[in-house]
């Protein structure tokens, strides 16, 4: 039992931890609405008001009670309360780690305050596009330029999902074992018609469709422009293994057959994305493969940025890895 003095100093301070547990509740609480579709993360600290107002008013219960059976009762619940809350706090901290791999780190504060909608001053969109405006960026032909370092194949990905959220059709031209990471990572797209798979392969001796992956045989290229021939109007083709094509075919070969390309795909209004290794050639091979290409790119960390073609403009990695898909979106490819 406790004594009249620590009892009336035991109510006090149980009295000013309900106001302020209360005071807490009510503002995370505004806190979550005000930001609308923030992170979850404000709920949880309402939630944790709820669990500090109770770890002061149980345990006095407890203590108080002369019935053995209510504080046992009370022990337990105070048990099971804590087990609870520190299983919300772990599952609470795999989302924001997850956040710290998936998010830009400049956008990480943003994302605390707004979850995924972004906001930007007006300065800052004046340079960085909405997403509806990536395949207006890239509605002439594009080649952009990456580093063994970089992130190209993040690039890719991107770029393929930034496509199907606006409804454009792709094919993604690749070679091994580049294919097989794009099927695992963006394979759905391919599986609902909104995407097909071209790769270029030293294997095969005839076209083929293995998996509904098109199997083109490296010594007839020039089937490539079969292949495309009928892709509809505004159809996306993201071209990767420029690189693997110079070193495998030769510079005038490489730049013959991506010359007919670049030439092809203008007449039919195709949206040409070329992707090149930098510090693989040497700067004159560089600029003639440049020379095919009306916009000019290259990576920067987390984004590719826009060199030539209009002002500097900027296409940020914000998509991810897991996205949500409507199988209703088909590409033509024969």
């Amino acid at each position: 039992m406790l004594t009249p003095d620590i009892t009336i100093i035991h109510i006090i301070f149980v009295s000013i931890s309900m106001a302020c547990g209360l005071a807490a509740i009510y503002f995370w609480v505004k806190v979550y609405f005000e930001t609308k579709r923030g992170s979850i993360a404000w709920l949880l600290l309402a939630l944790t008001a709820i669990f500090l107002i109770t770890t002061s008013i149980f345990p006095s219960i407890a203590i108080s009670s002369q019935d053995t059976d209510i504080t046992e009762m009370i022990l337990l619940f105070m048990g099971f309360w804590s087990a609870v809350y520190t299983g919300i706090f772990a599952g609470a901290g795999i989302l924001i780690f997850q956040a710290f791999e998936t998010i830009p780190r400049e956008k990480l504060g943003d994302f605390l305050i707004e979850g995924m909608v972004f906001t930007s001053s007006e300065e800052d969109n004046e340079n960085i596009p909405e997403v509806e405006q990536i395949s207006t960026l890239l509605s002439r032909s594009t080649l952009i330029e990456y580093t063994p370092k970089s992130r190209y194949e993040d690039s890719v990905i991107e770029i393929s999902l930034r496509l199907y959220g606006e409804m454009v059709n792709t094919v993604l031209v690749s070679t091994q074992p580049r294919t097989a990471m794009y099927k695992e990572k963006i394979g759905d797209l391919m599986d609902i018609g909104a995407m097909k798979f071209i790769e270029i392969s030293t294997t095969c001796k005839e076209v083929s469709n293995e998996d509904g992956i098109i199997k083109l045989p490296d010594d007839e290229l020039d089937k490539f422009f079969e292949l495309t021939s009928k892709l509809p109007k505004g159809c996306a083709v993201i071209f990767e293994p420029i690189t693997q094509l110079l070193i495998a075919e030769g510079e005038q070969k490489c730049y013959e057959f991506m010359s007919e390309m670049a030439e092809r795909f203008a007449t039919s209004e195709l949206l040409l994305i070329g992707m090149i290794n930098k510090a693989a050639h040497d700067e004159q091979t560089i600029s003639r493969i440049e020379g095919l290409f009306l916009n000019l790119a290259e990576e920067e960390g987390a984004k590719i940025r826009l060199i030539k073609g209009g002002k500097e403009e900027y296409i940020r990695f914000y998509v991810g890895e897991k996205f949500y898909m409507e199988p209703d979106v088909e590409v033509i490819l024969e």
